[in-house]
């Protein structure tokens, strides 16, 4: 007999609502994209301003050929991809966090990584794709999309060198569940 999808989804949202997440983190996994579907794990990386990690191809900005305005660099939760069955990697996006909860970051919200490093969360929201789907599973994109548990894009306010094991801090009040 299988489960019921809508008990599964049910079971794995009531799951991601216990996670402790908070404003605190850290850098698990850095990946660079040099080349679309191309993602190269790296110890570290040099995040530019304006551009995000120097080593993506110059299209990673791009979707259905229009530039994403504020995706320089794009992040996930190590945590989120845990519970829902997927390597975080295997998305693509620049930064794994663990530790951030990257789902109440808000729009302006001030990151520092490292020493060196500050994103700030872009306007846009990171939805889920037709390659997130195919990379994940079907249950993972309907609670990406339906429940805004895909990730979060920045822009860099300030680059740097950024290293697997650096802090991750939310330095701005644009976090929380309060206005």
């Amino acid at each position: 007999m299988t489960e019921d999808p809508a008990a599964v989804v049910d079971a794995l949202v009531a799951t991601l609502g216990t996670l402790e997440l908070g404003s605190h983190g850290v850098v698990s996994k850095l990946v660079e994209k040099p080349a679309p579907g191309v993602h190269r794990l790296m110890d570290r990386v040099h995040v530019r301003d304006g551009v995000g990690f120097t080593g993506d191809h110059a299209k990673k900005s791009w979707w259905k050929g229009e530039v994403i305005p504020g995706r320089e660099v794009t992040g996930i939760s190590a945590e989120v991809a845990g519970v829902l069955g997927f390597e975080p990697t295997a998305v693509g996006d620049n930064v794994v966090f663990a530790g951030l909860d990257l789902q109440s970051l808000k729009p302006g919200a001030r990151l520092r990584l490292g020493d060196e490093v500050v994103l700030i969360r872009s306007q846009a929201n990171h939805r889920p794709c037709a390659l997130f789907r195919e990379r994940t599973s079907d249950v993972a994109f309907q609670i990406a999309m339906d429940h805004n548990h895909r990730g979060a894009l920045f822009v860099v306010e300030e680059g740097g060198l950024l290293s697997v094991g650096d802090r991750a801090v939310v330095e701005e009040p644009n976090y929380g569940s309060g206005d």
